[in-house]
C-alpha cells in the first residue's frame, strides 16, 4: 500500500486537475468526507478524458468551479487492510471494464488508508504462489510448513476461532517395511486425496502436508469432528486394496523398532484436534506446544485401541476436563 493525499469531496475540480498535473503516479485520487470515510474516487484518464477535456475541449471551463463530489465516481474496489492478497484477487475478478484495473482503496474501520496497484498485487500473488510451489509436498502437491505456519499466524492475528486436526497413519513404518516403499507412497497419495475431496468446498478450511504420512486440516470448529470422521470413513474403505490378502485376516506380521517381527493391526488413522476456541492461543509456538501433548495422548489411545481415535482436546487453560465421544469405533471428543 501506498499513502496517496486523498482530496476532500469539497475541493474544487480545478485543484483536483492540478494534483495530476504535478505527479504523474497519481493514477486514482480517493475521494474521503469531514469524518475520512472513502465516497468517491477520481480515476486519472477518465477524469481528464471525460471531465477535463470533455467531449469537445471545453470540460475545463465548465467543470473547472465545480466541486468534486459533483463529477466523482462511486469509490471501486475498497477494501479492509487486514484482508489478504488472495482476498482482494478474488474481488479483482467480480470488476468490469472501465474499472478493471483502477488501483484498490484500502481501508481500516471505513476510514481511508492508501491505495494499492493491480501490478503490485499481481506481482504479489506471483512471489507467494512461487513460495507455494517450492513449499509443496511432491508427492501431494499439498502445501508445506512455510504455508501451514502462515495460515496459522494469520488467524491467530485476526482472532479468529478454529481447530486444527493433526492427522498421521498407525504403525506407518512396519506398513512400508511389510508391503514397500511404493506401496507406502499410494497410501500417502490417497489419503492425501481423501482429505482434499473431504474439505472440497467447505469455507474457511485449508490442507496441509507436514511430510511423510503427517497432515493436517485447518477449519471452523464446528465442522472438525465431521471432517475427521469423513476422512477416516473414506480411508478405511480402502483397506482391502493396501493390504491385500492380509486384509481378511485382520493383521499382518513385519518386524518392530526392534527388528523383531510381530504382528501388527491393519492401517489406521490417529486424529489429533486442537481448538483455539479453549485454548487462547497467541503464537504458532504456542499451538505447537500444546499439538505435542494432545497428539501424544491421541496415540496412547490409538495404541490401545488398535484402530482409528479422533481426540477432540476440549480442556481450557488451567484446567484438565477432557470429555469422550463415542461412535461405532473408539472415538474421543
Amino acid at each position: 500500500m501506498i499513502k496517496i493525499p486523498p482530496i476532500h469531496f469539497e475541493m474544487f475540480v480545478r485543484e483536483a486537475f492540478l494534483l495530476f498535473m504535478k505527479d504523474e503516479n497519481f493514477n486514482l485520487l480517493p475521494v474521503i468526507n469531514y469524518d475520512k470515510s472513502v465516497v468517491g474516487q477520481l480515476q486519472r484518464r477518465r477524469f481528464l478524458e471525460h471531465i477535463i477535456l470533455g467531449k469537445y475541449g471545453y470540460g475545463i471551463h465548465l467543470n473547472g468551479n465545480k466541486k468534486v463530489r459533483d463529477v466523482m465516481e462511486p469509490p471501486g474496489l475498497t477494501l479492509e487492510a487486514s484482508n489478504t492478497i488472495e482476498e482482494a484477487a478474488m474481488q479483482l475478478q467480480n470488476r468490469t471494464y472501465p474499472h478493471t484495473y483502477d488501483d484498490i482503496i484500502v481501508v481500516e474501520k471505513g476510514r481511508y488508508l492508501g491505495v494499492v496497484s493491480v501490478s503490485l498485487l499481481i506481482e504479489a500473488l506471483a512471489q507467494k504462489s512461487l513460495m507455494l510451489a517450492k513449499d509443496a509436498n511432491p508427492l501431494t502437491g499439498l502445501p508445506g510448513n512455510w504455508a501451514i505456519k502462515n495460515v496459522i499466524e494469520e488467524r491467530i492475528s485476526k482472532m479468529e476461532d478454529f481447530d486444527v486436526i493433526y492427522i498421521d497413519i498407525n504403525h506407518f513404518k512396519p506398513f512400508n517395511d511389510k508391503y514397500g516403499f511404493a506401496k507406502g507412497d499410494e497410501v500417502i497419495i490417497s489419503l492425501g486425496e481423501i482429505i482434499k475431496e473431504t474439505v472440497n468446498g467447505k469455507k474457511n478450511t485449508f490442507v496441509g502436508h507436514i511430510g511423510g504420512d503427517d497432515f493436517i486440516v485447518i477449519c471452523p470448529p464446528e465442522t472438525s469432528l465431521e471432517i475427521a470422521e469423513k476422512i477416516k470413513e473414506e480411508f478405511e474403505k480402502l483397506l482391502p486394496d493396501f493390504h491385500g490378502k492380509d486384509f481378511l485376516t485382520g493383521y499382518y506380521l513385519s518386524k518392530d523398532r526392534e527388528g523383531k517381527e510381530k504382528n501388527f493391526p491393519l492401517l489406521s488413522l490417529t486424529f489429533a484436534i486442537v481448538s483455539s476456541t479453549n485454548r487462547k492461543i497467541t503464537s504458532y509456538a504456542h499451538l505447537a506446544s500444546i499439538a505435542s501433548e494432545v497428539k501424544a495422548k491421541a496415540k496412547s489411545m490409538a495404541r490401545e485401541a488398535k484402530n482409528s481415535v479422533i481426540f477432540k482436546d476440549r480442556r481450557k487453560d488451567k484446567t484438565t476436563e477432557v470429555s469422550f465421544y463415542e461412535r461405532n469405533e473408539l472415538f474421543s471428543s
